[in-house]
């Protein structure tokens, strides 16, 4: 796992990409850069663990390129319950809810994280309240596609019932 510098991914990727990426949409250039600024940047190889079931959530982290394979930490075995790609967020829910993370994230390819923690995320409120709120909008949005996509999953496996 390396750190890199914010700097070079602007120069190399270009703010249009970041724009484009669901967690940054309609955010401005200035809310964009500073979080890029703000946040620390990590490139993970295939396999690279970001984080690990238990331990202590101190931010969230936005997949800027690249895809974490989520393992859900049950009883005694980890089972693989979804991936996180390109513009998505993960932990969200877990530094909201003042949760230790439930399962460990690994790199399936080389991977870019923005890792934002609760303290740059409350700068980041001071900061650019107007863009924090469009931040928190597009944070919920995703949590809500992720509920809709469990209630499907289990209505798929659950038995049949009917009212």
């Amino acid at each position: 796992m390396e750190t890199l510098q914010h700097s070079f991914l602007l120069k190399k990727l270009g703010l249009p990409y970041f724009k484009g990426l669901s967690t940054f949409g309609a955010l401005s250039d200035d809310a964009i850069i500073q979080l890029l600024e703000s946040g620390h940047v990590k490139k993970l190889d295939r396999g690279d663990v970001l984080y690990r079931w238990g331990e202590e959530t101190t931010g969230f982290n936005i997949i800027l390129k690249g895809d974490l394979a989520f393992y859900k930490h049950c009883e005694n075995f980890d089972v693989l319950t979804r991936h996180f790609t390109s513009g998505e967020e993960g932990s969200f829910d877990r530094l909201i809810g003042l949760l230790p993370h439930s399962g460990t994230a690994v790199a399936t390819e080389e991977t870019l994280v923005l890792e934002i923690s609760h303290d740059q995320f409350f700068a980041f409120h001071l900061d650019h309240p107007a863009d924090f709120g469009i931040l928190m909008i597009n944070l919920a949005r995703e949590l809500s596609r992720e509920i809709d996509m469990l209630e499907r999953l289990i209505g798929e496996i659950a038995p049949l019932r009917t009212l």
